[in-house]
């Protein structure tokens, strides 16, 4: 083992000394200790840095995506962590746990900087941040942070070098998290989850020592392949790790089933009026194969296509007015999918959604109520609530992520129906994003106690229950604009369909017709990328391909590019949980579970009016009419 690695085993044995006989508050400082370390590899590892390292060095392309995309891996896996131990020491204490907590990650963040500037970032190029990144290093090294021999590593050499690190940083943080779960069950009132998912994050640490092995040896002192290396040998020893660590496109078992990021056709069908809306939609269903794959799907499963169960998730739960559809999935399209599948003779489906946030703050926000309001009921499938029919399962990837919708697990075929919408953060919200809460509530995922970005429990979804087929409404109405996913006063009609069996293609194509360019621009379309592979060379587009006309995205002003840019901050920190950030609820059929406070009620309408989700009183506003 390394410097780092005996130092910490010393620690170690002087802190169960002198925490005998109190294991939780010896867990606490060791989860207080492991999330500085998180914080400042997920900093470190990061994809952009990773990216632009490894393109400057002397390897072929193939090579350069191979460990580009174990080093991704890594990389995830150590954001995970740190947004765990975070939300874990959030929940264990009061105000100073909480600021030590903050204070810790802060830590993290400027050290894992300052560590990776110093080790991939010659003076020739940025002086600036190199000195800044000295400077940091140097005060470490004063207050005892960076020890000496830590120190040697910090600086711009062979990535053979950082390899080496981090292989004994890997095994170090194995270390730790081998006396976490010792701790954890010597303090069961911390919960049982508390030691399973400490046995994870300790395996993820110790197959990413083993990633930095392999890539440590595979490379010389001027970071070529050693003589007798080649793709295909580390492709081998790569998989042997974990298949996730290699590009989608070289795994065999872990895709056997599933479709994201597969590619092929993605159809997008465009109509000129509101009267031709159900006609374009069944062409859509007609030309995209959906009963193809419906009768393949049935004779895998050796059953008849009326004993196929079949799970459809429409955009329901943001709706709050009847007065505002832009952001529920068009019920007439709905019936006429519920008759297409009733004309196969397929009789088990249903239509599944889950409670939102609003039913926090708002009565009769359950789905069946919900559906009702909006007459999803009256669409010819049954309605089932996917937030009562939760079941636990255990993810092969991810973290705090531990139920699904028994519904949409049991089905033979699943059916993403979203809806086009825009995203302060997102950019665009579509029939990946449409699948968030089929798992646990979304709002777990979202506020600062959280125990994992809502993006990694999508992934974490997707991976285990992937729709076979998806469909997203941009039809008579689509929300664009600021906040676009919570409700839009003047929605674009784009009269366009889309369809396809992979929803990442679907997506992309979606939302690059709303003006996102890259993956990179949203979250959830690059953790998506990042899990299942990029598809974009592999996409046949079938239809319309041009930009929406008229889409507003959150990005169109540069005062809504302020707003966006500030979003995701306030509302975790900020918004009361979400009780600020609610649109114009229609009252009389979801009235306030509590007398809402003067100062809360002005401070909802200031927000709705900033935002733009403010409908004016003095006259209706019809949808605008798409160029024709």
């Amino acid at each position: 083992m390394g410097v780092v690695y005996d130092q910490f085993e010393h620690e170690l044995s002087v802190w169960q000394t002198k925490y005998v006989g109190r294991p939780q508050d010896e867990l606490i400082g060791l989860c207080l200790l492991a999330l500085e370390r998180e914080e400042l590899v997920s900093v470190g590892y990061r994809e952009e840095l990773m990216t632009r390292r490894l393109s400057a060095m002397p390897l072929s392309p193939a090579i350069r995506e191979l460990m580009r995309h174990a080093l991704i891996w890594a990389w995830r896996d150590e954001e995970m962590h740190s947004i765990y131990i975070r939300g874990a020491l959030l929940k264990f204490g009061g105000p100073i746990l909480r600021m030590k907590a903050f204070s810790q990650q802060m830590g993290g963040l400027v050290g894992g900087w300052a560590g990776s500037v110093m080790q991939h970032v010659p003076w020739s190029r940025a002086p600036f941040s190199r000195a800044g990144a000295g400077l940091v290093t140097w005060l470490g090294t004063l207050t005892g942070k960076v020890p000496e021999d830590v120190r040697k590593y910090l600086n711009y050499g062979p990535f053979r070098d950082f390899c080496v690190f981090n292989i004994d940083a890997e095994k170090t943080a194995s270390l730790c998290y081998a006396r976490m779960i010792a701790l954890a069950r010597e303090a069961p009132e911390l919960g049982r989850q508390l030691e399973e998912d400490f046995v994870r994050v300790k395996d993820d640490e110790e197959r990413h020592a083993r990633i930095f092995e392999i890539l440590a040896n595979a490379l010389d002192e001027k970071d070529q392949l050693i003589a007798g290396e080649t793709e295909e040998s580390l492709i081998r020893k790569i998989e042997d790790v974990g298949e996730y660590f290699l590009p989608l496109t070289l795994r065999k078992r872990t895709v056997a089933n599933n479709k994201i990021g597969s590619g092929g056709r993605v159809f997008v069908m465009e109509g000129k009026s509101s009267e031709e809306k159900c006609r374009v939609f069944r062409r859509l269903l007609e030309e995209s194969g959906l009963e193809a794959k419906l009768r393949v799907r049935a004779a895998e499963l050796g059953k008849p296509l009326a004993n196929l169960r079949i799970v459809v998730k429409p955009s329901l739960m943001l709706g709050y007015a009847k007065k505002d559809k832009s952001i529920i999935t068009d019920t007439e399209l709905l019936r006429e999918l519920a008759n297409f599948l009733r004309e196969l003779g397929c009789g088990q489906a249903v239509l599944v959604e889950s409670a939102n946030i609003y039913d926090r703050f708002f009565e009769h926000r359950g789905v069946a109520e919900v559906a009702a309001y909006f007459g999803m009921d009256q669409v010819g499938l049954p309605v089932v609530d996917g937030s009562s029919d939760q079941v636990p399962h255990t993810y092969f990837r991810g973290m705090a992520q531990n139920t699904i919708s028994r519904s949409w697990k049991e089905a033979d075929f699943r059916i993403s129906f979203g809806k086009m919408r825009s995203h302060p953060i997102e950019m665009a919200y579509l029939t990946i994003g449409n699948l968030e809460w089929m798992g646990g509530r979304c709002d777990e995922f979202l506020f600062v106690e959280r125990q994992a970005h809502r993006e990694t429990a999508l992934m974490m979804l997707l991976d285990s229950f992937a729709p076979d087929f998806v469909l997203l409404d941009a039809y008579d109405a689509a929300a664009d604009g600021l906040v676009g996913v919570m409700g839009c006063p003047r929605p674009p009609a784009p009269r366009r369909v889309y369809a396809g069996e992979d929803a990442l293609s679907v997506d992309l194509v979606a939302a690059r017709h709303m003006g996102v360019r890259e993956p990179e621009q949203t979250n959830v379309l690059r953790a998506a990328c990042h899990w299942f592979g990029d598809p974009r060379e592999r996409i046949e587009l079938i239809g319309t391909d041009e930009k929406v006309k008229g889409w507003r995205g959150p990005y169109e002003t540069e005062f809504s590019t302020l707003l966006s840019f500030v979003a995701y901050p306030v509302y975790v920190f900020g918004s009361g949980r979400g009780s600020l950030f609610v649109p114009e609820m229609d009252e009389q059929a979801f009235p306030p579970l509590e007398r809402v406070p003067f100062l809360h009620r002005v401070l909802r309408a200031a927000l709705r009016r900033l935002l733009g989700l403010h409908f004016p009183r003095s006259r209706k506003r019809q949808p605008a009419e798409a160029p024709t």
